[in-house]
This record gives structure tokens, sequence and C-alpha cells, in this order.
């Protein structure tokens, strides 16, 4: 028979607070901290913190209405939280002190965090509140936009229907978006599952058809074609089938440039030019490669894991010249480096700090780097908070002291892509608890920064792009998508710094 003290939630610590909450709500429903604006204000303020952190926020919340929050512990990486009123617990205590059977639990008492001291910060002026997500468009199902499915303003979707996969192309250049079947108007059979869109403007889209399908990925093989309205024709030599290539691929005007990983005999990276008639390998080096458009009729090959770089001209002889060694390895950051116009471009970078509060723990940092491929000049900035800002415990045993400190680090995935005019949006996605940046907006002219974050638009971790036949930035979710404000409003809200390049 179930006791009253028995544990209604178990959940791990990877458990992010929106989970944990859900559960309590659902488990303690008469519990006035579970209900009403209040709830909804810890929703915003925990959805995305590591259980013990949500234990140390309701402890004080729970206290005030009257009960304890308790956890019991059987010695893993779990917790069992049960929330108890205060009058029973010694009761409670009693109860789980003569407990008979496995597992054996230890009861303990949450207590309320230290008061910290308070660190005088200096007062920011006040900016008037916006609303974030102005206009949403729901989607019918989930719906999986990145950077590899979405090109200038079009993403191609797919999902299955019975035994079947379908395939969509969504149109975000217009509000609300507009989707296509892909599959409507074909009579030959084809699966959603083998489309993958290339590239997209207002004329064509350009794919890539899986046209033999294999038990392992480097049996498989590709064909290219191209859709005007509901006409689709082969592009590419005829008869020509291509292996998997790494993603993205890079189109500039009417050539589609491919990377193809090869692991034996030796590891190498190839480069592909194909055009309506023609495919070659014009270059090949033993390392990974990012290839960047860098103006008219010029691409720059880069290096991951060192300092080398080429630039390869798309005109006749189309020689790859080498180009200046780039001041700092990428590694899959190369995949984020923007082009700036001229000669430059822009590079980041990983660097390491130590944590200000405790010595033992290190923080990983980004660094951007303007560089000039033709003189070789470089400047550098340190992108202070952008990533992640989380508590962590740095007790090794629990009958250690406790120290809590924050950490501030970059431990995640970034995408950089062009915003309106000379400004760029730098998006930033990981698998961590805490708050996050969500995106910053930079101004390549001026070096100005517009900071977005999860304490803005909390519970969610949207991508940020910006849509030029709109004029606006577009928050894409796995649910929806929705317009942000204007970007002067933005401005208004958040307000701007200032990167030192030096």
């Amino acid at each position: 028979m179930q006791s009253q003290f028995d544990p209604l939630v178990h959940i791990d610590w990877k458990t992010p607070g929106s989970d944990l909450l859900g559960l309590l709500q659902h488990y303690y429903p008469d519990i006035g901290v579970f209900a009403g604006p209040g709830f909804e204000a810890l929703l915003d303020e925990l959805s995305n913190e590591m259980p013990e952190v949500c234990f140390e926020a309701l402890v004080p919340l729970l206290a005030g209405q009257g009960y304890d929050l308790w956890n019991l512990d059987a010695g893993g990486d779990d917790y069992r939280p049960v929330i108890v009123p205060v009058a029973q617990r010694e009761a409670f205590a009693r109860y789980w002190q003569g407990q008979r059977g496995e597992p054996r639990f230890t009861a303990s008492l949450i207590e309320p965090p230290e008061p910290a001291a308070v660190e005088r910060k200096p007062a920011k002026p006040k900016r008037s509140k916006v609303k974030w997500l102005q206009e949403v468009h729901d989607y019918p199902g989930a719906t999986y936009v990145h950077e590899y499915n979405y090109h200038n303003g079009w993403a191609a979707i797919t999902e299955q229907d019975e035994d079947q996969w379908l395939c969509f192309l969504i149109d975000y250049n217009q509000w609300p978006p507009a989707e296509q079947d892909m599959l409507e108007h074909r009579a030959d059979g084809v699966d959603g599952a083998d489309l993958q869109l290339v590239d997209a403007d207002a004329r064509r889209s350009l794919w890539k058809r899986r046209v033999i399908r294999g038990d392992y990925s480097a049996d498989e093989r590709y064909q290219y074609e191209i859709r005007q309205g509901d006409e689709i024709a082969a592009f590419g030599p005829a008869g020509v089938q291509w292996p998997e290539f790494e993603q993205p691929s890079v189109v500039v005007g009417s050539e589609i440039f491919e990377r193809q990983r090869i692991y034996e005999p030796e590891h190498l990276t190839r480069i592909w030019r194909i055009t309506a008639d023609s495919s070659e390998v014009i270059f090949e080096y033993a390392d990974e490669l990012t290839i960047l458009p860098i103006g008219p009729r010029r691409l720059l090959f880069m290096q991951h894991n060192g300092p080398k770089c080429w630039v390869w001209n798309q005109d006749p002889p189309h020689q790859a010249i080498v180009a200046r060694a780039m001041p700092a390895e990428g590694y899959k950051l190369r995949a984020s480096t923007a082009y700036l116009g001229g000669d430059e471009v822009l590079l980041f970078s990983e660097g390491a700090r130590q944590n200000l509060e405790h010595s033992g723990y290190q923080e990983t940092v980004l660094l951007a780097w303007r560089f000039n491929f033709v003189t070789g000049a470089t400047t550098k900035a340190l992108l202070d908070g952008f990533g992640s800002e989380l508590r962590q415990d740095t007790r090794l045993l629990v009958t250690q002291p406790k120290q809590v400190i924050t950490l501030r680090t970059f431990h995640g995935q970034l995408h950089v892509a062009r915003g309106h005019g000379n400004w760029w949006v730098w998006n930033y996605r990981a698998n961590t608890f805490g708050s996050q940046t969500l995106a910053w907006f930079w101004n390549q002219d001026s070096n100005e920064v517009v900071k977005l974050s999860t304490k803005d638009i909390p519970r969610i971790k949207p991508d940020v792009r910006y849509v030029p036949a709109q004029d606006r930035y577009l928050a894409f979710e796995t649910a929806f998508v929705a317009r942000l404000p204007e970007f002067s409003e933005m401005v208004e809200a958040k307000g701007g710094e200032v990167l030192v390049f030096e």
C-alpha cells in the first residue's frame, strides 16, 4: 500500500527544469506554487536549469506556503523529490529512517541556499519591453529546418506517410509561409526521402536525388535535377552518378561545388566542380576542407585542422593559389567563416580562460578574427558571453562543503548567416543547462552587436534567420516559425555594445 510519503516523481540529473516543474505540477496540483502567473514565471526562469538549481529556487517558495522539499537519495545520479507539509517533517523523517527493503533511501531535507553577497552592478537604463514573437505561424506537424535544408528563404522538409516519405518545399519569402508538394506532379515513383534541396531562388530549385540505395552510404549514388514550376530537368553530364558528398553543397551561379571525404587508403578531401555538362575534381588535400565563395569568380578553400587556405579562380586556368596562413585553427568552426568583402573574411576559433571563482575550472571562449587572406592582416575580438552560463557544484563528494560557481563557456555550435545591410546573424546551439545565447547580430562596419538570449525568449531555442524578401528576421522552432520585431525595435529593447577588434 502506498504511503503519502512515497515519492511520486523520479528524474535523473539530465532532466531540464521544464520537465521537472511539469511533473511536480501534475502530482501536486493543489499546491499554489505550481499554478497561476507565478508558476509561468518559474517556467520562464527555470525551464533549462538542472534539477538542483530548480530545487534551490523552489524551497523558499514552498516554505512560504508551509511545505518542505525533500529528496530521497538512493546513491545514484537521480532524484526523487517529495513535497511534505512542514507539520509532518518529523513524521516523514521517521518513516524513512525505519524503512525496510531495497533500494534503501536516505531522506535529505533540501535547505534554502545561503544568501549570496550582493554584488552591486552599475544600473542600466530601463528599456521598453517588446513582444519578441510577434506573428506566429504554427506548423501542422514537427518541422525541422536547419542549415542543410534551408537556402535563401526556402526549406525542403520530409515527413513519413505510412510506407512512403513525402517532401515539401516551404517558401518563407512570403508571410505566412506557403508549402508545395514536391511529389505531386511526379510520375517516376521517387520517394521524398531521396530528395535533398541543394539551392533555391525565385526562378528555380536545385535538387540532389538518390538514385541507388545501399546498405552503406558509400554504396549510394546521386544525380542532380533542376525544377522550374512543375518542370523537372536533369542537371549535369548525362548518365553520371555521384557518390555521397559532405553537406552543405556550395552553389555559385550555375556551378555546384561538393566535398568528398575519402578515408582509404588515406584521409583525403576532394573538391568537385559540377556544371550542366561537366564533372571534375578540381582540388584535393589530406585534411577536411570548407568552401567559401569570396566575391566574383573566386572560392576560398580552408583547412580545418591547420592554418592553410587557397584561393581558387573559376576562370581558366582554374588555379588554386596558396593564400596567407590563417591566424588560428578552427576545426568545425571553419564552416562558420563569413566573407566580408574585398579580401577579408571573418573566422572563429576557441580559446580558454580560468574561471574567476575556482582555479580548477576552465572556460572555453569564442574568438572572432578579421583576416585578410591576401595581405595577412589580422585583428581579433574576444566574444565574452557568447555561449552558455550555468551553475556548477564543484564538490566531488556530498560530504564536502558545497561550493557553487558560475561557468560562462562556449560549448556548442555556431552558425553564421547574412542579415540586413552590413549586419550578420551568429546563432548558437548547445545542449547544456542554464541560460544561453540565442543569437548575436553583428555589424561588420561599426562592430556593434545586439545580443539575444534565452532570458529574452525563454523556454525555446529558435534559430534566427534573415529573409530579405520580407526584410524581417524569423525565429524557427520545430512547432512554429515566428516573425521577430522590426530590427529597430530590437535595438531599442536590447541596446547595443561594440566589439573591440585589436
